[in-house]
């Protein structure tokens, strides 16, 4: 786990204060070394978290033993063993780790057979000396981050946009399709960045740059969701079982501590516990929790961590922690509102102190149905059939509020989702709504929407949905939240907060085989009635107690809602109704004031909007004003002599 840089240009020798510079803005990302290296056309640099071969033969920027390829990395190779025993039979390998067999085997296979081999997460970058030639990779699934901007003959890259924009110089112009694509989903979705001239590498994605200065950027991988296997439910719990166990073992590999982080939901408990039969002895996990019971899950963690006799370490998080928010969105390098950033963020730094590796449970709902949508897709297949299409809009439209309301009950709320979902067609209801989307035409600024020029966030979904190799629309539902929700919001956040504390977090049910394996298991295994996850509780139950299993899923997420008409909405306040914010023609002042107005009053709950809200003008005063920094708590935007 580390962060890398890069540049390649007809001055990279110039360049190379400016990259070393910029490197030194990832720090945090890897501590423990950090590496420069320069010819006539390309600059490289590093900074480096040591998990495997801490010794200097680890080192990066690595060169190739005849001193053609130099590779900076960021992530792990997981299967790396069995790479290096076959790659050693033809190419001498001179340290231990996983990074010199990216290096070896491009130059044994070659580059589109080199990414096919690895299974991991990664974005690295292999500078070719005799044909001047870069080529980079970013992960299948998106674990690790990788920005990137072409200018002219020249291309720049980075593991953060806050390093990359050092680099690059320049003017800082926000991109109005990626400001409007975060407030439409609280996250900026790949191939998008939060400034003109820059990107993300999306997923799964590989990039060439060439001599002449021409980018070729393809797609090297898919998953496909058919042609379905026919498999028995027990012959599908064992395999999935051993997949799983298997895909712990490769994430255990690491020459530093290794733990897990425990939430006490099905995914966390069940890797913990696969993770304290393969590590053979103890180890350490970490959770944290909340004063309100409805939010706090640590009295299941603490039930898994008694049967797997792993030592439980316990965190709180109470609302003056959220003091520290301009430190953590500014880890982000653009503008991520998902509610949780800010107890992963302390969770990731409790972990810290108990190990360097952390294992997760990220991608379990994804492949194993743990969201409420394939389901009600399933269901809405149906009901649309037998229900006119005028009818199901009225139907819709009357039950639309208690769709995302927890405080009617389970049947009634049931029904609001499917009536929702079956309102339209499934690839309308795959498209759903979150942060500004459903007021987006309301609240949004004149300027804001004419610089768009009629563009919409949800063109991206639209395109992830028509590429799904499917069987159904539960599949399609299923093969867009894997490479639309998962890499932009949840691994991002996964990654961002891990590595502000030089944490590396590993992911088994990321691993290619398995992700492969559950997305050819047909939807009458997957989904029973209205059990979320059925395959994986069976799984489960052969390692965990079931009260853990069989309760309503929470998410790891703060009381935002409740603390924004409490102990945070002062702070609201200050940032969406002061000039800053009102004067930036992103958001309508009279919709600002009204959100804010109804919100405290209890009338509407607005909570996830004004948050996405918060988070975006934090965001602005760090990285477009610089009238804050990230050492300030949120304090400093009160006005003189207001407490909170």
């Amino acid at each position: 786990m580390c962060g890398i840089i890069g540049y390649v240009g007809t001055d990279a020798r110039a360049r190379a204060a400016r990259v070393q510079t910029a490197r030194e803005a990832m720090t945090h990302r890897g501590p423990d070394d950090a590496g420069l290296w320069t010819d006539d056309a390309a600059c490289l640099g590093s900074r480096r978290l040591a998990i495997l071969d801490l010794s200097p033969a680890g080192h990066m920027p690595m060169t190739s033993a005849d001193g053609r390829h130099v590779l900076v990395f960021n992530g792990a190779i997981y299967n790396f063993v069995e790479l290096r025993a076959e790659l050693a039979r033809s190419i001498a390998f001179r340290s231990s780790g996983d990074t010199e067999v990216i290096l070896n085997g491009f130059r044994v296979w070659g580059w589109d057979t080199l990414l096919d081999r690895l299974d991991g997460m990664f974005a690295f970058a292999i500078w070719d000396t005799e044909s001047r030639t870069l080529y980079a990779a970013r992960d299948r699934m998106g674990e690790k981050p990788f920005f990137y901007a072409h200018q002219g003959g020249a291309l720049s890259f980075a593991s953060t946009l806050t390093a990359l924009m050092s680099l690059r110089g320049g003017s800082a112009k926000v991109s109005a399709r990626a400001l409007d694509a975060y407030l439409t989903y609280q996250a900026v979705p790949a191939p998008l960045a939060m400034f003109d001239g820059t990107a993300q590498l999306a997923p799964a994605h590989s990039l060439v740059f060439t001599p002449n200065g021409q980018l070729k950027v393809s797609r090297y991988w898919d998953l496909a969701f058919a042609p379905k296997r026919r498999v028995t439910e027990m012959d599908a719990l064992d395999e999935i079982d051993q997949l799983a166990r298997r895909s712990v073992a490769q994430r255990l590999r690491s020459d530093v501590p290794t733990g897990t982080l425990l939430s006490g939901g099905v995914d966390s408990s069940l890797i913990t516990a696969i993770a304290r039969q393969e590590a053979g002895g103890p180890i350490d996990a970490v959770t944290m929790g909340f004063d309100d019971p409805a939010f706090d899950e640590r009295p299941f963690a603490r039930t898994v961590a008694a049967r797997c006799r792993v030592t439980l370490h316990e965190e709180v998080l109470t609302p003056g922690l959220v003091a520290d928010l301009p430190a953590i969105v500014w880890q982000y390098g653009q503008p991520l509102a998902d509610v949780s950033i800010v107890p992963n963020y302390y969770m990731a730094r409790a972990a810290r102190r108990h190990m360097t590796v952390a294992l997760v449970g990220d991608g379990a709902d994804e492949s194993f149905g743990g969201y409420a949508r394939p389901m009600i897709e399933r269901a809405a297949s149906t009901y649309r059939k037998l229900m006119p299409a005028s009818l199901r809009r009225a139907l819709g439209d009357a039950l639309a509020d208690r769709a995302g309301s927890r405080s009617s009950g389970p049947l009634r709320r049931r029904a609001a989702l499917l009536a929702a979902a079956g309102a339209g067609s499934a690839s309308m209801a795959f498209v759903y709504d979150r942060a500004l989307r459903p007021i987006r035409s309301e609240v949004y600024a004149p300027s804001l929407l004419g610089a768009v020029n009629g563009w919409h966030p949800d063109e991206l979904y639209e395109e992830a949905w028509a590429r799904a190799v499917a069987s159904d629309d539960v599949d399609r539902a299923l093969y867009g939240d894997l490479t639309t929700y998962l890499p932009d919001q949840l691994l991002a956040k996964a990654d961002v907060s891990a590595m502000a504390h030089g944490l590396e977090t590993r992911s088994p049910f990321l691993g290619r085989e398995i992700v492969e394996y559950a997305a050819t298991l047909p939807t009458s295994l997957r989904l029973r009635r209205f059990t979320t996850k059925y395959l994986l509780k069976r799984v489960a139950e052969r390692y965990v107690p079931r009260e853990v299993l069989y309760r309503r899923k929470r998410g790891f997420v703060m009381p935002a809602s409740d603390w924004l008409r409490g102990d945070l909405a002062p702070y609201a306040k200050s940032l969406l109704l002061a000039g800053p914010f009102m004067d930036r023609g992103w958001i309508a002042p009279d919709a600002t004031r009204r959100l804010l107005t109804e919100h405290a009053d209890g009338s509407r709950d607005w909570g996830q909007q004004i948050w996405t809200l918060m988070v975006l003008e934090i965001w602005a005063r760090l990285s477009l004003d610089h009238s804050i920094a990230p050492s300030d708590t949120l304090g400093v935007v009160l006005p003189q002599g207001v407490a909170a």
